[in-house]
């Protein structure tokens, strides 16, 4: 009997100690947005997706000329809020295109799906 009380013991007690472990060090906790790289293989997918779907919307050629500022958040999938850089070129030849900074959230489901959930001219180049 007291051996299955100490078996029971040091197997709770080392439940306890490697359950904080993993919670503290090896989980990956949701949240905050934290800065992310722009080269990023997802951020990089996700201002593509953005921009080839506002330019369908809007009828008008639009060009990513880079993205100044990369954020992500976990969630159930993943949101990133980007700060762009854009360029849409004047279909007149006689007169300059137009660049323009826009502030974006896409979100990639977990079936990898991206949409847009927000979409906002901002000067984000400056903060």
């Amino acid at each position: 009997m007291k051996n299955n009380l100490r078996t029971i013991f040091r197997l709770t007690a080392f439940c306890l100690v490697f359950g904080c472990g993993v919670s503290a060090f090896g989980q990956i906790k949701t949240g905050g947005y934290k800065s992310a790289s722009i080269s990023d293989a997802g951020v990089r997918a996700a201002a593509d997706f953005a921009v080839a779907q506002k330019a369908s919307e809007m009828e008008q050629e639009l060009t990513l000329e880079g993205i100044i500022k990369a954020e992500t958040q976990i969630v159930a999938g993943m949101n990133y809020r980007l700060c762009l850089h854009l360029y849409i070129p004047s279909k007149d030849e006689e007169t300059d295109g137009v660049t323009l900074y826009v502030k974006a959230v896409i979100y990639k489901n977990l079936k990898g799906e991206h949409s847009i959930t927000s979409w906002e001219e901002e000067d984000c180049a400056e903060k």
